[in-house]
């Protein structure tokens, strides 16, 4: 799908289009009409303009090409704007065409690779009548480059691990990033030894396709020095749960479990082509949690990159494994901040539903900034604790700690998950953990195609940007 521009007003573009006309009814009212002269519009209640929201917005527009996909409509005209939307006027032109662009594509895509027979009409074309400033124009783009990024990162993660190993995944991040300033870095079986990544290398011991390191370096700050941002995103590209197996009525989306690591590729992509003047790292540990006689067992004992044993309860606590190696990679940067972004716990969203991810960290000032680009970009974050007394209940009695409580405990999983993070987290760094399990998967009222979210691509961009 294109998106163009025309300095015409709605009113007199070609009846090829068909004409976005919002009204101030319930959202819920839409019509499709003809008019006498033969012009194709579709009318759509869009609420009060006093009462419109950022996250209204978000949603409007992408019911908009929603709407438009389902009527068959291949050519569609608009003309939106934040006049008369107090909410949205406040946030000013910049983010409001960057976020009209953002969600056009986001609800345009949809994952078709494996489909025999194509859609035989299809939204080709996105007018924006009325003409838009050059800085608006910018900012259009800005959300285009951003977005479609995003679908990268939902691309990446929809492809089923038969087609997307820890090596494939690497030679994705590979394609995304060609043609950028970023280099990206794969560390095979013998380089991970060497680096004594025994959590990676016990967490894909299991499987014919042998665990990777993916590195991503973006050096895009005036002084080559500046200490560099960095993302670790989990790449598990299929998660069995190991020999503790995930009941099959919870196995068939785990090729999503690579969704952290994908957004990482997705959020270096859109750094690289956005050119943004920072230093930034992506790592992100790609393995396969498999079931076979060589697989990581309950019980083990594993050394992982920092020193500090592991003492294995459950196989299916193996995210946590793999991000401990990566934390640890990590500190050669020396990095002025850390992120790291994984479809960690169920227990996310036990506690908060699937509308936001969950934010652990003990850095306020992190935790805050994290929060309000979440809310800017639409990616929601929502704090869970990190205080110390949650540390006992992952003491292990034969090795340093424990992957996850030794008593089994069904209470506080999510931030059961963070605590043990932190154990590997730079000790003087800022660093927070984003737990996106419940931002894994699309919702009806996300109004997105079903499947990779891609979340929090657009939170991250912002981060990056703004840091």
């Amino acid at each position: 799908m294109k998106i163009t521009f025309s300095n015409k007003p709605l009113n007199e573009q070609p009846k090829k289009y068909c004409r976005l006309i919002l009204t101030e009814d319930k959202p819920s009212w839409h019509r499709l009409v003809e008019t006498k002269d033969g012009q194709l519009e579709y009318r759509m209640g869009a609420g009060k303009r006093k009462d419109a929201t950022p996250g209204k917005f978000r949603t409007l527009v992408r019911t908009i090409v929603q709407a438009a996909k389902s009527h068959q409509i291949e050519h569609l005209a608009i003309h939106l704007g934040p006049m008369g939307c107090p909410k949205l006027e406040e946030k000013g032109s910049e983010w409001y065409f960057q976020t009209l662009a953002e969600n056009i594509h986001l609800a345009a895509y949809e994952y078709t690779r494996y489909k025999t027979e194509k859609s035989k009409t299809e939204l080709k074309e996105i007018v924006v009548c009325g003409g838009l400033s050059a800085v608006e124009k910018r900012s259009f783009s800005t959300g285009e480059t951003i977005a479609l990024a995003t679908n990268t990162s939902r691309d990446i993660a929809n492809t089923p691990a038969l087609d997307m190993t820890p090596d494939l995944l690497a030679k994705a991040a590979k394609t995304a990033l060609k043609g950028t300033k970023a280099k990206v870095t794969i560390l095979d079986t013998a380089e991970l030894k060497k680096l004594k990544m025994g959590a990676l290398l016990a967490v894909g011991q299991g499987s014919n396709n042998t665990p990777k390191l993916i590195v991503i370096e973006y050096k895009g700050a005036t002084k080559k020095s500046d200490r560099p941002i960095v993302l670790c995103g989990k790449g598990i590209t299929y998660d069995t749960g190991g020999l503790n197996v995930k009941p099959s009525g919870a196995m068939h989306e785990m090729h999503l479990d690579m969704a952290g690591g994908s957004a990482v590729i997705g959020a270096l992509t859109a750094i690289a082509k956005l050119r943004l003047k920072k230093n930034v790292i992506g790592v992100i540990p790609t393995a396969e949690n498999a079931v076979s006689e060589k697989a990581m067992r309950a019980g083990d004992i594993v050394t992982s990159m920092s020193g500090k044993t592991i003492e294995v309860i459950h196989t299916d606590a193996e995210g946590r494994m793999v991000l401990a190696d990566a934390l640890t990679y990590s500190e050669r940067y020396n990095p002025k901040v850390v992120l790291d972004i994984a479809t960690l716990t169920g227990a996310a969203l036990v506690a908060l539903g699937q509308h936001t991810s969950a934010v652990m960290t003990k850095n306020e000032k992190l935790q805050d900034k994290l929060m309000t680009y979440g809310e800017d970009s639409g990616d929601l974050m929502w704090p869970l604790p990190l205080w110390d007394e949650y540390k006992q209940h992952i003491k292990s009695s034969r090795a340093d700690i424990a992957n996850i409580a030794p008593n089994f405990s069904r209470f506080g999983g999510a931030i059961e998950g963070g605590t043990f993070l932190s154990f590997f987290a730079p000790k003087k760094t800022p660093w927070a953990h984003i737990d996106i399990a419940p931002r894994m998967t699309s919702v009806p009222s996300d109004k997105l195609a079903k499947g990779a979210t891609g979340e929090p691509v657009r939170m991250l961009v912002k981060f990056v940007d703004r840091y």
